[in-house]
């Protein structure tokens, strides 16, 4: 919004993706600088960009984004692998560890994911 000496916005955004909780925790952290930081970016873009204050052009913007559960998933996977790494795993059963009858780690560790759903609030 526009008035006699500033320009007022207001922005807000769901915490859903990795990008949009990094971006809310950086503009929280600038505190009173934020202003500046938006204008400057904005500058900025507006320079690689000129064709973007073209009133007759149309803006598209892509937005490229993490969803936290993917991220999470991710995230204890590779916990869990780099865990076991070079560890033997027990068989509950009682015949030999044979490559056929080699726990699948990646199966278990899907199992082990797809349990929590159990805590989605969705």
């Amino acid at each position: 919004m526009k008035s006699d000496e500033a320009y007022r916005f207001s922005l807000s955004w769901q915490m859903d993706t990795e990008e949009r909780i990094l971006a809310g925790e950086f503009l929280n952290r600038l505190g009173n600088k934020k202003s500046r930081f938006v204008v400057q970016l904005i500058c900025d873009y507006i320079t690689a960009h000129p064709e973007a204050v073209n009133p007759n052009e149309t803006l598209k913007f892509i937005v490229n984004s993490t969803s936290l559960g993917e991220t999470l998933a991710e995230t204890v996977r590779s916990m869990v692998q780099s865990e076991l790494a070079g560890k033997i795993v027990l068989q509950q059963s009682g015949e030999p560890d044979t490559e056929k009858n080699a726990p699948d780690i990646d199966a278990g560790i899907d199992s082990m994911l797809g349990n929590l759903d159990m805590w989605d609030s969705n």
